[in-house]
């Protein structure tokens, strides 16, 4: 028991230092099932909730765990960090004014909080991020009288040198002295290289410091250099032959754009050729390697690197093997349908910007490309192009074989009548329903029934497909997007509607289960119309029945989707790895909301607040 807890806390804390949060997550319940009351686990398992986006539920936990009794001073300071994320979630950088409408009760109940804690214990990292809050807040007196304060302390901190060389950087922006900023930055910045999220997390702090203030964000540039990357390229095999020394030259042109781009984190395929090439570099630097393939690893290496020559089989299996996560986008078979090659990189696309978004650091595409063009929808061309269409950078590593047109192979069996195409599939059902008499199921026809048909009828254009029976809905849509507005769209319409005169103890409520994977469109004899089918379909059907009622969840090639789209609609919070329904698997799973639905929250601060003003005056006497 203890070998298997000691080893749950080093794989944890490794995946805390590279920002793998969901890893971080999983890892810290694993624990908590060996050991249900280890404080440790609890505070990792609520930590990792919050960096997942997971705010509120990370509170709610954190209460429930009863964690704001502890007698740990760092495990209490957790409340006031998650209040100010959740402050913090109102602000987004992407908009022309992002400083717009700020809730500021919101950031001064979580200054408040911090304030208490430093007011308790006196440290530096309390008082620079009540300095902070109380800015946002609206109290800039108190936030420079604070800031003040809290570089005075930080001067006198013997520890790790990064924290408090962080906080005077953060104070000095908040007085506003930039050369003393961008000093305390740069030494910042030679220390804690190895923990990417700590950096990352004040990375963030501070750039939002610099766009409030309306400083030039370049200043706290070096705090964060490395990258997330999604490569992709060419295979090289008997069609596209490469020598010992052109391999050579190649790695040593990948090797030099991941140096000088600090490219930390990556995902993509493992294909022969580029995608190898890629990989080893990754992890020759030291960095996080996320290996995404299209269906099973052993079929993926008989089509896609076997041929290549056995050495590349080799080279596939030690890459798997020292990969960070190994992940596919579907469980299904190939049946030679190329298809699941582009959806398979798309999902690694948007895999790459989720996180790229979560750490708040550069993405960037590097590829090993000729320059001949293709129209295949597979292809290194049409890769590059997907990628610049949604706005990112693309670096280009020349390919030191050159053809003179677009390599074309074949995969073995084609089905072209019955091809899957991807597609964003929803399920859901009404808890409830069951306990409906025959009066509550007229009523669920007649009155709910026609209000549910108005949702999905405002995006019919983009709605391939309805079935229902009973109380269960089964919709395919053209985009991730689509489908996630139909499903926040429904709960509303359920949870709004008057539910009086069915007289049941407690309101019918949705589950809904959101999945993007490949489906066929296929003829239903017994139904004499049109219908989608597939291993995906019925992976979606086993996702919803595992849903909390009121809640949407989405699987991680559904998220990824989502995040690749780019409309910025859906905010979603990582839930766990969790068992589907009937024993289909375990799979990662996160809830889906609107970045705009707003959720109520509370503190622990206990008996009436004091004014900020009293809490400072009383500390600094």
């Amino acid at each position: 028991m203890t070998h298997k807890i000691d080893a749950i806390k080093t794989a944890m804390l490794a995946a805390q230092k590279m920002g793998d949060h969901l890893k971080e997550y999983d890892l810290a319940q694993a624990g908590l099932r060996l050991n249900p009351g280890d404080e440790f686990f609890q505070y990792c398992s609520v930590l990792a909730l919050s960096r997942c986006n997971a705010k509120q539920r990370a509170l709610d936990n954190f209460y429930s765990y009863k964690l704001h009794h502890s007698s740990n001073e760092y495990v209490r300071a957790l409340e006031p960090r998650i209040l100010k994320d959740l402050a913090f979630l109102e602000v987004n950088p992407a908009k022309a004014e992002p400083f717009a409408d700020l809730d500021r009760e919101r950031f001064r109940a979580a200054a408040v909080t911090y304030q208490k804690a430093f007011y308790d214990a006196g440290g530096h990292y309390s008082a620079i991020n009540a300095a902070t809050l109380y800015l946002f807040a609206g109290s800039p007196e108190i936030s420079r009288e604070l800031a003040r304060v809290a570089i005075g302390i930080a001067r006198s901190d013997k520890g790790l040198p990064f924290f408090p060389l962080a906080t005077q950087a953060e104070a000095y922006l908040l007085l506003e002295k930039l050369p003393e900023a961008r000093a305390a930055v740069r030494e910042a910045a030679r220390h804690h290289d190895k923990n990417l999220l700590t950096r990352a997390r004040t990375y963030y702090q501070l750039k939002l410091i610099c766009h409030f203030l309306q400083i030039d964000p370049e200043i706290v540039a070096p705090l964060l250099p490395e990258t997330v990357i999604h490569y992709c390229g060419h295979i090289f095999d008997q069609h596209r032959p490469l020598s010992l020394q052109e391999e050579a030259v190649l790695v040593e042109r990948i090797e030099k754009v991941v140096v000088e781009n600090h490219c930390a984190i990556a995902y993509g395929s493992l294909a022969a050729g580029s995608d190898i090439l890629f990989a080893e570099t990754i992890l020759k630097q030291g960095g996080e390697l996320n290996v995404w393939l299209p269906f099973a690893a052993d079929a993926y290496c008989d089509i896609l690197v076997r041929p290549a020559g056995e050495q590349w089989a080799e080279r596939f299996h030690r890459c798997l093997a020292q990969a960070n996560t190994v992940s596919f986008a579907t469980e299904s078979d190939f049946l030679g349908e190329d298809t699941l090659f582009k959806y398979c990189a798309d999902v690694a696309m948007g895999m790459a910007v989720m996180r790229a978004s979560s750490l708040h650091s550069r993405v960037m595409q590097l590829a090993v490309w000729d320059q001949v063009m293709s129209d295949r929808e597979w292809s290194t061309c049409a890769n590059i192009s997907k990628w610049k269409t949604l706005g990112h950078h693309s670096v280009i590593i020349e390919s030191p074989v050159r053809l003179p047109q677009a390599v074309v192979r074949s995969f073995g069996r084609q089905h072209p009548a019955q091809r899957r195409e991807p597609h964003a599939i929803l399920f859901s059902d009404v808890r409830g329903f069951s306990k409906l008499n025959d009066s509550g199921v007229v009523w669920y026809f007649n009155e709910l029934h026609p209000v549910l048909a108005r949702v999905i009828d405002g995006f019919r254009s983009n709605v391939q497909h309805v079935d229902t029976w009973g109380d269960a809905i089964f919709l395919v849509a053209n985009k991730a997007s689509v489908a996630a507005r139909i499903a926040a769209a429904l709960n509303d319409a359920i949870n709004t509607i008057d539910q009086s005169l069915l007289g049941l103890e407690q309101p019918l409520m949705m589950r809904i289960g959101l999945h993007y994977g490949p489906v066929y469109k296929l003829y239903d004899h017994l139904a004499q119309c049109a219908t989608y089918a597939s291993t995906d379909v019925t992976k979606t059907a086993r996702i919803e029945p595992v849903t909390p009622p009121g809640e949407i969840f989405g699987t991680e090639p559904f998220v990824a989707m989502l995040e690749l789209e780019g409309e910025g609609w859906a905010r979603f919070e990582y839930a766990g790895t969790i068992p589907s329904a009937k024993g289909f698997g375990s799979f990662r799973m996160f809830h889906v909301s609107p970045r705009d639905q707003q959720t109520a929250w509370l503190c622990s601060l206990n008996g009436p607040e004091l004014a900020p003003q009293e809490i400072a005056a009383e500390k600094m006497r």
